[in-house]
């Protein structure tokens, strides 16, 4: 009856008006249809939660664009009052149980596992392995590179390594006796920066002399501002990835305009594509002291659809910015606790003495850095609190339901878990917002170790992670040896480093003037 008299009172309006309105009432009922349906009709429906959660993404939306990045501490609240399964979204679904952690993150011979798709675009770097929805064409396009950054892989790479550690120290020694404050943050994302560099675009005249983010005087703040500037929008592009898709169409010099910083990316993608073509042209000149990914990838069997320049440009973007971020975030974390507290750098140093006694003739391997107990427990420490990826990344499994408990979740549903809530659960790390390094020193439990998921598990797992080691252990060593350069902390506190946004990597308060230290 109501909807009939509304159709009346249309059709006497002119036309204009009506097709306004028809248009208005078609969203009010689409809306209202779905919001019923979200709540009691759906497969998810059952599974506990906010209701205004459970019907729109605008609930998601609001706390991690409006509230900047704070939609995970909201769905802390959510597992405390509802349970270990939440939904937190109209789709999606949160678990947490550090015990099922292994049956959401599994191998693939486990099990065929998926991204979720509106996670994926919500980064605009479609084509990488990274982003790769379906689980066999991830497959073909990770299995390639996963010689390159096995522990085998790494050691091929440590003189690298060492080439770049020694840069580092060097721009700092140069500033010794002038009292100079720099941002770390900066320098180390110009080292982790470098060290992809290296390996993406190889070592020429071109690309090894004034031409590396270590070179330049602020240690390429620019760089860290782009990249920051990068994860800040996720939450923006994950709500409305149309974004993505309109910016695509715009020209690129206009983009430059609007954001002249990422002319950074533009430059790294073009020379990038350089190298690509010198690998394809020469794949058959092998070397064994080659650190180029993308000659590895030309000699390897990834299939040749997925040789694409274009694709594997966007491989190299994702590789520069992964391969940057985090492991920056977690040596500026570390650095700051040693740094504020030197008793724990005093004992840092009496354990590197030795093997960095002849430093840098002589160049200690990983392998010989990961037996120093202190070292290695201050760069867990740091990662359990850096977390690597703090956001929850959810996953789709295609072929079967997954149970957990008294719930069958269904086929195509994403469930995801965050790295954040395994590494502040107080049953299994005592106190688990402070630093305390010696826990992974004394009386390690199984369940630390189990709870412990800086680089996530499973077929999807980081596939940096044994560079991003040997980076930390590295640079730590060489900063943070006896007569190593004279750093001081400089108007920095717990503030500066602590995570309080949630941008898919933690970034600690907007406001932070950056992890500072006086050269003296």
């Amino acid at each position: 009856m109501y909807l009939s008299t509304i159709a009346d009172r249309l059709a006497s309006q002119p036309l204009a008006t009506t097709v306004l309105w028809a248009t208005v009432l078609y969203f009010v009922i689409y809306n209202v249809y779905l919001t019923i349906y979200r709540l009691w009709f759906s497969p998810l429906a059952k599974f506990p939660g906010p209701k205004f959660a459970a019907a729109s993404f605008w609930y998601e939306f609001y706390y991690d664009y409006w509230l900047d990045g704070k939609y995970l501490f909201e769905i802390e609240k959510m597992h405390k009052k509802y349970g270990p399964i939440v939904r937190v979204n109209p789709d999606e679904l949160s678990i947490h149980d550090p015990e099922f952690y292994n049956e959401v993150y599994v191998t693939e011979s486990k099990r065929r596992t998926e991204s979720y798709d509106v996670f994926c675009k919500g980064i605009d770097f479609d084509g990488s392995h990274l982003l790769t929805t379906d689980h066999d064409l991830h497959r073909k396009r990770r299995k390639p590179m996963e010689g390159f950054f096995s522990r085998k892989g790494i050691t091929r790479l440590q003189p690298m390594l060492a080439e770049v550690a020694l840069h580092l120290e060097s721009r700092f020694r140069e500033l010794e006796g002038t009292n100079s404050v720099i941002r770390l943050d900066h320098a180390f994302s110009a080292f982790s920066g470098d060290i992809i560099g290296r390996i993406c675009l190889g070592t020429d005249d071109r690309g090894s002399h004034g031409d590396r983010f270590l070179d330049s005087q602020d240690f390429a703040s620019d760089w860290y501002d782009v990249i920051h500037a990068i994860v800040r929008s996720i939450p923006l592009f994950t709500g409305f990835p149309q974004i993505i898709q309109v910016l695509s169409l715009l020209p690129e010099s206009l983009l430059l305009k609007i954001y002249p910083k990422g002319q950074m990316f533009n430059i790294f993608r073009q020379r990038a594509l350089e190298q690509i073509r010198i690998a394809n042209r020469n794949k058959s000149e092998k070397d064994a002291n080659d650190i180029s990914i993308f000659r590895h990838i030309a000699n390897s069997d990834m299939p040749v659809e997925e040789r694409t320049e274009e694709r594997l440009a966007k491989e190299a973007q994702v590789l520069l910015g992964g391969g940057t971020a985090s492991t920056a975030r977690t040596i500026g974390f570390a650095s700051y606790y040693i740094l504020s507290r030197p008793e724990l750098r005093s004992k840092l140093e009496a354990e590197l003495r030795e093997p960095m006694a002849n430093w840098p003739q002589q160049v200690p391997t990983w392998a010989e850095l990961e037996q120093l107990p202190l070292l290695q427990a201050i760069i867990k420490e740091s990662l359990r609190l850096s977390y690597g990826v703090m956001h929850r990344l959810p996953r789709v499994f295609p072929d079967q339901p997954l149970q957990y408990k008294d719930w069958v979740i269904p086929i195509g549903v994403p469930v995801g878990m965050s790295a954040y809530l395994m590494h502040s659960d107080p049953q299994v790390y005592p106190n688990p917002g402070e630093f305390v390094p010696e826990r992974w020193i004394h009386d390690v439990t199984p369940a630390m170790h189990r709870s412990y998921v800086p680089f996530c598990r499973g077929s999807r797992n980081c596939l940096g992670m044994n560079l991003a080691m040997a980076e930390m252990s590295l640079i730590l060593a060489v900063l943070y040896r006896p007569n190593g350069p004279k750093l001081e902390l400089y108007e920095t506190d717990e503030s500066d480093v602590k995570q309080a946004h949630d941008f898919l990597i933690p970034l600690p308060k907007l406001t932070t003037k950056g992890v500072r230290a006086l050269i003296r």
